[in-house]
């Protein structure tokens, strides 16, 4: 059960990660009154920061799980985030 709710997290946090770096690639950047690309930059950095510190925090509370699982787990979830953020965008886009 531990390892399914760490491929769950894990996807979400794949997911907001990724849609975060198209969000701001897409449509922030290309907002006319951000001419100066820091702001944005601070912006995205700091909403990564976020996310990183629970993926920090989600590794370090399974303790019982190996290295080579945590890892493979989080591969599979890589690749479901990544559908799910190309299926939400594609449908989302289209409209």
């Amino acid at each position: 059960m531990n390892n399914f709710k760490f491929f769950i997290f894990q996807v979400l946090l794949t997911f907001l990660g990724i849609a975060t770096d198209i969000l701001f690639r897409e449509l922030i950047y290309e907002l006319p009154f951000f001419n100066n690309r820091l702001i944005p930059a601070l912006i995205e950095t700091s909403i990564n920061a976020f996310l990183l510190y629970f993926v920090f925090k989600l590794y370090s509370s399974l303790k019982t799980t190996k290295l080579r699982y945590k890892i493979l787990i989080h591969m599979a979830a890589f690749i479901v985030g990544a559908i799910f953020v190309g299926l939400t965008f594609s449908f989302f886009m289209d409209v």
